[in-house]
């Protein structure tokens, strides 16, 4: 059994788009605005774009950029469903180069700093 990783899921949810819409990987690169490179080596290798990336693919596609962002494994479920502030998206972007397993220890260790928080108390 194989383990779907995100760039695949990701992959498969931007090949849907574009085979729904007959739009082809170069006009969806050149309506984003990023190199076709980007758009090959994720369909290709699986290899998740750099969120500032992302950025540019979900305005070009009008999808939300928090579903490609949990799509690409940058987000979970959870995270997704709690507005992002534009401060805290911004550390995104500078954190923009970290491979799937260096976002999971940040996951894991913001979920860690989380656990450690005191109760607040109820107003």
């Amino acid at each position: 059994m194989t383990t779907q990783q995100p760039g695949d899921t990701l992959a498969a949810y931007i090949r849907r788009w574009l085979t729904e819409r007959e739009v082809s990987q170069l006009a969806l690169a050149r309506r984003a605005g990023v190199p076709h490179a980007s758009l090959s080596v994720l369909f290709n290798h699986g290899t998740v774009p750099m969120p500032s990336t992302l950025r540019k693919v979900a305005e070009a596609m009008g999808v939300p950029l928090g579903r490609l962002l949990v799509l690409a494994g940058h987000l979970n479920e959870e995270e997704y469903e709690t507005p992002i502030k534009e401060s805290d998206l911004a550390r995104l972007y500078e954190v923009g180069d970290l491979d799937a397993d260096e976002w999971e220890q940040v996951r894991d260790f913001a979920r860690y700093v989380r656990s450690k928080r005191k109760p607040r108390p109820l107003t």
